[in-house]
């Protein structure tokens, strides 16, 4: 089968409601084809069992999970119990990603031990309360150097952001390509992946900006699916700095990935072994 941009988003159900079954059928036996590690997701509300029931539909094996957005030492803790939980509940299926906040410095190192001793795969979603550049990471980014995990930041590319004078539509802490490349010269052994490069302004900036720090992974997450998005990833920064993800966007997550002009091994590279290489950094690689 010939797949199209539109015959994707017809099999995902997010064109017309007149698609064909067999399109449908077709489009969804091509994504059963490839194993997949989802690398950024999130627990919701509706709790792990109903993320693993989406992820069936497309094949996604294990996703990386976490529960962002606590600012204060007894809500990262909170939602690292959340995650910790839904790992005992799927432990062949969820990889949990611990959250912390630098600005608690000595909490946040107790409790990247606490989770990663009970078997999470590192850091992750950590979100806008710093920049990833900020020195109050040093001592979390050379933590997870010494033990060898993975930290992935939420990042934005909106023009108030990167160029002065615009209108700001994210707070001024957030993460931007250039704050990963500040932290990668700084730490070039670190494994820094920068989250989304679907979830936020100028995507083209951003690939092209993370050129000069061959360190830093880019996430194919993110609600945008301009064409030629994940092309251009490829071209600027190879296909080995890119990991499959969808931020709770499964449909369009996986049919970025068929929908793009890659071949049958960049695509198992980026569905599978590029995250799996770095799993196994630590022992927890996939297979």
């Amino acid at each position: 089968m010939v797949l199209t941009r539109r015959s994707l988003l017809q099999g995902a159900g997010l064109a017309t409601a007149a698609a064909p079954r067999a399109t449908s059928l077709g489009v969804l036996r091509e994504a059963l084809r490839y194993r997949k590690i989802d690398s950024h997701n999130h627990l919701t509300a509706d709790g792990p069992r109903k993320l693993i029931e989406a992820a069936d539909l497309l094949g996604i094996e294990r996703l990386a999970v976490s529960v962002p957005f606590a600012a204060t030492p007894e809500a990262f803790r909170k939602s690292n119990d959340t995650v910790l939980q839904a790992m005992r509940e799927f432990p062949k299926r969820l990889l949990g990603q611990c959250i912390v906040d630098p600005v608690y410095q000595k909490e946040s190192l107790a409790e990247m031990d606490r989770c990663l001793d009970a078997g999470m795969i590192g850091l992750g979603e950590l979100y806008d309360q710093v920049k990833i550049s900020d020195p109050l990471y040093y001592p979390i980014i050379e933590k997870c150097i010494a033990l060898k995990c993975p930290i992935m930041m939420h990042a934005r590319a909106d023009l108030g952001l990167v160029r002065k004078g615009y209108r700001l539509d994210a707070p001024v802490t957030t993460s931007i390509s250039e704050d990963f490349v500040a932290a990668a010269r700084r730490y070039p052994e670190a494994l820094l992946i920068h989250g989304h490069i679907g979830g936020g302004g100028d995507w083209e900036y951003m690939c092209k900006t993370l050129r000069t720090a061959p360190s830093v992974y880019l996430d194919t997450s993110g609600s945008v699916t301009d064409d030629g998005m994940i092309e251009l990833a490829v071209r600027e920064l190879g296909v080995a700095r890119l990991l499959f993800a969808t931020d709770l966007n499964f449909e369009s997550g996986v049919g970025k990935i068929l929908a793009a002009d890659l071949t049958e091994a960049q695509r198992r590279a980026i569905f599978w072994d590029n995250f799996n290489g770095i799993l196994s950094k630590r022992g927890n690689h996939a297979n």
